[in-house]
């Protein structure tokens, strides 16, 4: 019998695959029927056998349902150019066969743990003695920072990209979005009495399906959060849970340095994406899907292929008004959203070295829209203060050897930079500003874990005061957290902003990732200072959403169309 292809092109994303808004609801026979649907149709996944695609498979969202979806449908197997590593690791823990096409390289850890069926059948093998992970055989060599950071965790003096290893981690994140069916996936397959490797190291937040009440009908959210709040309490972790109905003590990426909890040297791994977010403070931090954390859960580490480090230099004086979001959206256009895929994106340079923990955050965070695991930066004295001013627990700062090896090695001199503007679908559909048509708009958004910080707010206050937005826009203001709405407030940002016309949301992840108000409806055109433009991915599947700098997304929307003109 002849296999039903199903064929797809590149930079088939996690939101193509199975949109946010589903993930409220685990059950396979209910993801199979929407795997692909704003891509092929509602319940059409379920003619084929074989998925063929082109490059970055997968990219986008650590949601372990993708792959669960795919194989649901009943895909039996998933062939590709490359795979986002993300995406790459949670099929191989949860038996979905992929083929790398053109690409016959084996990994003897991959394939045992494909042969045990899984990963929690593998790491119960673990467990009972009958499987050992050999150390590694790597030779005496220089090492970059995420390497040697790995090398500690994993218990090796020495690792080279490619090899597999398992690295201890430091500290696991995990958000009301998913930590519900990692708790359950934890208890079914470790026992019901089961006990956490160490319930001071987990990290549960709320923030992300908080708010989804809001904008429509979804009863199995507040069931999710509830699951999560009463997993924290049953293994003693740490539980930073709403300060009042929708509203949250911050977003997970900006909330854990506020709280103390990100240190220089550590390795962290969290059921999100942009985790990655943590490496502006010198950390190895990634993003998980479901069966890891629960893995990690019990075992207290994570297998992962070591990446290779590619370095950034970044020079010159950045222009006046530029930002952070600015700098990303222009290596996602020289790069492509493929050009880290699997690797560490290592920024260094004299203009990192101005930019304040807020900015550095935001690059570590859209590491992961170039395919990359973690965005790195080593710790200097901007990371001491932040940090120490935080938390009294010792650190570590590890720096890379002056000769270590890096895969690729760019260097930008960004002082002519102009402000960056990502065109739908895609972040790496980058354009300076001067080469965009007028676009006018309806919606802006500035928020999320990307522009929702003091600095981001601070730079939209700028252009606001004195100004009003659009009769033709809405703009929708979330801080981050409840500590950059404090401040925001005392230093009159958020006066600024509601003078102008801004509505002011809720801390929560909301419309960044359609769960919230401020979401694009039908055929609506809007600016966000998100990280994602994703088909779907903040509203209808029929709006156009552009990307942007929280400064640009203020003076678009004055001006009823996107500008980066006062």
């Amino acid at each position: 019998m002849t296999d039903r292809i199903l064929h797809l092109g590149d930079a088939i994303n996690t939101d193509d695959i199975i949109p946010a808004k589903r993930g409220t609801n685990p059950d396979p026979d209910y993801l199979k029927r929407y795997a692909l649907e704003h891509v092929i149709g509602e319940g059409k996944l379920l003619e084929y056998d074989v998925i063929e695609a082109g490059h970055n498979f997968g990219c986008g969202s650590s949601r372990e349902f993708a792959p669960i979806a795919i194989k649901a449908a009943g895909i039996r197997v998933v062939r590709a150019k490359s795979f986002a590593e993300i995406f790459y690791r949670n099929s191989i823990n949860i038996g979905l066969p992929l083929e790398i096409l053109g690409d016959a390289q084996q990994n003897p850890v991959v394939e045992a743990i494909a042969q045990a069926g899984g990963l929690f059948p593998f790491n119960q093998q673990r467990r009972r003695g009958e499987i050992t992970v050999p150390p590694s055989t790597t030779p005496s060599r220089p090492m970059t920072i995420a390497e040697k950071l790995l090398a500690r965790a994993s218990g090796n003096a020495y690792v080279r990209p490619g090899e597999v290893v398992f690295a201890q981690v430091d500290l696991a994140m995990s958000h009301d979005a998913i930590a519900g069916p990692v708790g359950q996936l934890f208890y079914q397959h470790f026992g019901q009495e089961a006990k956490v490797w160490a319930g001071d190291r987990i990290v549960l937040v709320a923030d992300h399906f908080i708010q989804i009440n809001d904008i429509r009908t979804d009863p199995k959210a507040p069931v999710m959060h509830q699951q999560m709040v009463q997993f924290a309490k049953e293994q003693d972790c740490h539980l930073l849970d709403v300060v009042s109905p929708g509203e949250a003590a911050g977003i997970c990426h900006v909330l854990l340095p506020e709280q103390g909890f990100i240190r220089p040297g550590m390795v962290i791994a969290g059921t999100d994406s942009h985790s990655c977010t943590y490496g502006a403070f010198g950390c190895f931090s990634t993003g998980v899907g479901t069966t890891d954390m629960a893995n990690i859960f019990a075992t207290g580490d994570m297998w992962l292929r070591v990446p290779a480090t590619l370095r950034f230099d970044l020079e010159g004086t950045l222009p006046p008004h530029l930002s952070a979001k600015d700098i990303m959206l222009f290596i996602l256009g020289q790069i492509g959203g493929d050009g880290a895929i699997g690797n560490v994106m290592e920024f260094r340079g004299s203009l990192i070295e101005q930019l304040p923990i807020d900015e550095r955050m935001t690059l570590a965070n859209m590491a992961v829209e170039c395919g990359a695991m973690c965005g790195i930066m080593a710790p200097d004295a901007t990371t001491r203060a932040y940090v120490q001013a935080r938390t009294q627990t010792p650190f570590e700062e590890i720096l890379g050897d002056p000769d270590a090896e890096y895969a690729h090695h760019y260097h930008f001199d960004l002082s002519r930079l102009e402000p960056q503007i990502a065109r739908p679908p895609k972040p790496d559909n980058v354009v300076g500003i001067s080469e965009l048509d007028d676009i006018p708009i309806t919606r802006a958004f500035i928020g999320s874990c990307t522009g929702g910080k003091l600095h981001d707010l601070a730079a939209a206050a700028a252009v606001l005061k004195g100004n009003s937005v659009a009769p033709s826009v809405s703009l929708f203001v979330v801080p981050a957290s409840q500590e950059v709405r404090q401040q925001a407030e005392a230093l009159g940002y958020l006066a600024i902003l509601e003078q102008a016309g801004a509505t002011l949301l809720k801390s929560g992840c909301g419309a960044c990732i359609n769960a919230g108000m401020g979401t694009l409806g039908s055929e609506e055109v809007g600016i966000y200072a998100t990280n994602r433009n994703f088909k779907g991915r903040s509203g209808d599947p029929t709006a156009q959403n552009y990307l942007a700098s929280p400064r640009t997304v203020a003076l678009s929307a004055i001006a009823g169309k996107i500008t980066a003109n006062p």
